[in-house]
């Protein structure tokens, strides 16, 4: 089979028509209003390494890089201080931390349960991992850290599936979602919008948010890599996004949905909570702090009449020093931290 021909084809009918999204609209908005308090919120989505042991899911940009071998020291990580001092200054900034990802199989399962534990320590309660299937040994010896686990769902059309994902099966993603909810997890799915969906196939998610019990789903939007066999493949309309959103918050009225939101998609915020999201990530916070993107970020929030928790547009009063000092971290690991803190603090000094 053709399988980037009949991506192209599915993606030349994403269009959702104005009267198909404004006949959802005041259902969706009545049922987050029924379930939700009148707020929104930003994620920050914690990167803690540039590598991938698979590499080979065809539209992510570490499908260009070099593979990890697992068999090698991990090279192309972030030190633990530079993750640590990034969670303490957005814990400051009101900003939620959604949850740690990067690449799959890189670092060790003992090395993530120290890095979870001092960010919990930092963050007052458990973060989640999103990075791919883990297998049921490791996802019993990282329970007790974590709040829940996650992984992108590229497609439920399983052949479609494996070919953009050869190296993560479609069937490896369902028994993980299997092991996390006999171990009493939460789970996280992302789905991305653009690479061979079908408008039906929102009703096969909806299947298995229900059959999963997948407390968050995040909906991205395909953002084109260059050298990938999507690098020419354009991104479906924002309508198309709404659309989804509201077709599932309609058939799911408890489950937390977030919208990965890019600078290009700002303008549509007010959009996206109005159809039933609950919040955002991806936004570039520490490039954007105080910028035009900020701005129309809160006034976007404000026209769905939502608060938006955290401070995008004025700094909180910090004392950066105070805070690393009172960690309970060895004094080593604090030194490292305070001058990586220091530098995350002062980008959004610049921008204020």
């Amino acid at each position: 089979m053709n399988f980037l021909a009949k991506i192209k084809e599915n993606n030349r009918t994403h269009q959702v028509s104005k009267e198909e999204l404004d006949a959802l609209l005041p259902e969706a908005e009545k049922i987050y209003k029924k379930n939700f308090p009148a707020t929104a919120y930003f994620e920050r989505s914690i990167f803690i390494n540039w590598t991938c042991s698979i590499a080979d899911c065809k539209y992510c940009f570490l499908s260009t890089k070099p593979r990890h071998d697992p068999k090698e020291k991990p090279t192309a990580i972030r030190s633990p201080a530079s993750i640590l001092a990034e969670v303490l200054v957005c814990k400051a900034m009101g900003w939620k931390v959604g949850y740690i990802t990067g690449g799959l199989r890189v670092e060790s399962t003992d090395y993530l349960i120290d890095l979870i534990s001092k960010i919990n320590t930092i963050t007052k309660e458990k973060i989640m991992m999103n990075f791919g299937p883990y297998a049921k040994s490791e996802i019993v010896k990282l329970k007790p850290y974590v709040l829940g686990m996650g992984s992108a769902i590229e497609s439920f059309d399983e052949e479609l599936h494996n070919f953009i994902c050869p190296s993560k099966p479609l069937r490896s993603l369902m028994k993980f979602l299997e092991n996390l909810q006999e171990e009493g997890l939460q789970k996280l799915i992302t789905i991305i919008l653009g690479i061979g969906e079908r408008k039906e196939d929102v009703e096969i998610v909806i299947e298995k948010i229900k059959q999963y019990h997948i407390e968050k789903v995040q909906l991205c939007f395909l953002k084109p890599q260059e050298n990938t066999v999507f690098d020419k493949v354009p991104s479906p309309n924002p309508d198309y996004m709404a659309w989804w959103i509201a077709k599932i918050r309609i058939a799911c009225p408890e489950v937390q949905i977030k919208v990965a939101l890019v600078q290009e998609r700002v303008q549509d915020v007010e959009l996206y909570l109005r159809t039933g999201a609950n919040g955002f990530s991806r936004f570039k916070v520490f490039l954007d702090f105080n910028s035009l993107y900020a701005k129309e970020l809160e006034e976007g929030c404000r026209g769905a009449g939502r608060k938006l928790e955290g401070k995008f547009t004025e700094l909180s009063e910090i004392d950066i020093e105070e805070l690393v000092k009172e960690l309970p971290f060895d004094e080593e690991l604090k030194k490292k931290i305070l001058p990586k803190a220091k530098q995350y603090f002062r980008k959004l000094e610049k921008r204020s």
